[in-house]
């Protein structure tokens, strides 16, 4: 049965920090709890699930499972996009998508061009549908965690959340035009999600 539901004005996202230095106390995470939680937030939305992994295929596929069971829509992987031999974090993330979201790498990227120039074609950011969520793995740096939350997720998350559930787009303009909130106002769930 299908059934609609107030989003309450918040998407639930789960950040995963995958860095060796980091977990093993060595440096600080800047990037996933003051930057990617403070924009999450002050988007509307919450984050209900927060963990610092290794670079480890295991410890990833986990933290997916654990991210999922506190009801995150968004999983939000901050390092291991890189080309280096730890970088594994894009890997598992394609491994698990069943619908791949092309489209976020390759604006990623070229967005990533316009500010920092052609260093952008040695990322490997990916984004794909699992379980009705939405996994999405960017660089762990600062700069690209601010470029990817501003200017391409934040902005869509909403409309993502609505595709993914079967919205039509006619019924999300509708249902946006009869509320004022600028933030989700309905989706319709198969679950109790």
């Amino acid at each position: 049965m299908v059934k609609e539901r107030p989003l309450k004005s918040k998407v639930r996202f789960g950040i995963v920090v995958v860095s060796d230095r980091i977990f093993e106390g060595k440096a600080e995470d800047y990037s996933g709890e003051k930057v990617a939680k403070k924009l999450i937030e002050e988007h509307g939305h919450t984050v209900t699930y927060y963990t610092i992994i290794p670079n480890k295929r295991a410890d990833i596929g986990k933290a997916v499972e654990r991210a999922l069971k506190e009801n995150a829509r968004i999983i939000l992987f901050i390092g291991g996009t890189g080309l280096g031999p730890k970088d594994v974090t894009a890997d598992v993330v394609e491994s698990l998508v069943e619908k791949k979201i092309p489209g976020f790498g390759e604006l990623f990227r070229y967005l990533t061009f316009i500010k920092e120039g052609t260093k952008a074609w040695l990322t490997r950011a990916t984004a794909g549908t699992y379980k009705n969520t939405i996994l999405i793995a960017i660089p762990g740096s600062p700069s690209a965690v601010k470029l990817a939350l501003k200017e391409i997720i934040l902005p869509e998350i909403c409309h993502v959340i609505n595709v993914i559930e079967g919205v039509s787009h006619w019924d999300e303009k509708r249902k946006s035009s009869s509320n004022n909130s600028n933030i989700c106002s309905t989706i319709r769930s198969n679950n109790n999600r």
